[in-house]
């Protein structure tokens, strides 16, 4: 990572059984106490249980720009497969707008096959929908130049494709992708993203993605200095140990198909989640996007945002 990055903090608001009162709380929160950005999670269906609640996320993103002034925004991640990419450059350039400059294009392959299903969506081969994302993403930053271009590829074929008014960031958004196959994947990251975006589940093995990341970046002649590592967070804070312990065996119950939680996951009161940050940090992680599992309810938000973020401001 380059030696001067500073440490940045995301709040994912995921919409699952989460009400929009509590969403948008939470957002103005994060607003208000220095989080970086709020993120959203980009699923039809609500994990684990598809019959519980959940908003849309691109929907649930803009009603928030619209109340919020400085936190910056995007999808924790957006699926590729869901949306048209000429159709997504447009969106993401509209809200570009009217958020003044603060979107942040996380997007990945997809990979719930269950809500493909649910929801109409063909769901080919992980290699299939890896080469679709490089071509949708070759398309976004196309169309956010500004200019009228044809484009036929495997998977998307345009003609005549503008996008006006340009997204209001220079050059463009910042692009985040998120996934973590070593062979295809990972040099995608390597060759297209800014971002590149560990989910909580690859947070065991993160050391050696980071290693093979680093020699995809070589071989593509990328500098992997330039490329900002950030890591889906699995966050379980409380003010103190005894408050700790119901949330934290929810966790262990509901999110142990992330993995061991208590290994991967950032853990405690509030000075010893500093702690844990700090090591991750040490491992070259300089982009948090904190998954509370409570879901980024405004009490837990606060917590974090209040004793938490100033020690690594």
């Amino acid at each position: 990572m380059s030696p001067d990055r500073r440490i940045r903090f995301g709040a994912l608001l995921r919409q699952a059984n989460n009400r929009w009162p509590a969403i948008a709380e939470s957002a103005r929160i994060c607003d208000d106490l220095g989080f970086d950005s709020i993120y959203f999670i980009d699923h039809l269906l609500a994990l684990p249980d598809p019959s519980s609640d959940i908003l849309e996320s691109w929907t649930t993103m803009t009603a928030c720009a619209t109340m919020t002034k400085r936190v910056r925004m995007g999808g924790n991640v957006l699926c590729n497969s869901f949306r048209s990419p000429a159709l997504l450059a447009k969106m993401a350039a509209t809200l570009d707008q009217i958020s003044g400059g603060r979107f942040e294009l996380g997007i990945g392959a997809g990979w719930h096959e269950p809500e493909y299903h649910a929801y109409g969506f063909d769901f080919p081969s992980p290699g299939v929908r890896i080469d679709q994302l490089a071509e949708a993403i070759q398309i976004i930053k196309r169309l956010w130049a500004g200019e009228q271009f044809d484009f036929a590829g495997k998977h998307y074929r345009l003609k005549g494709a503008i996008c006006r008014p340009r997204p209001l960031q220079s050059p463009r958004p910042p692009i985040m992708i998120g996934g973590a196959g070593e062979k295809k994947m990972l040099r995608l990251v390597a060759q297209e993203a800014d971002i590149w975006n560990a989910s909580a589940g690859n947070y065991a093995q993160l050391d050696h993605k980071i290693t093979v990341l680093r020699e995809h970046c070589r071989t593509v002649g990328r500098d992997f200095t330039d490329l900002e590592l950030s890591l889906q967070d699995l966050v379980v804070i409380a003010p103190t140990d005894a408050a700790l312990q119901a949330p934290l065996e929810d966790a262990r119950k509901r999110l142990a198909f992330f993995g061991d939680v208590d290994k991967i996951a950032t853990i405690g009161t509030p000075e010893r989640c500093i702690e844990t940050l700090r090591r991750k940090v040490a491992q070259g992680i300089t982009y948090f996007i904190c998954l509370f599992t409570d879901g980024g309810q405004p009490e837990t938000v606060r917590l974090f945002g209040e004793r938490v973020l100033p020690a690594f401001r």
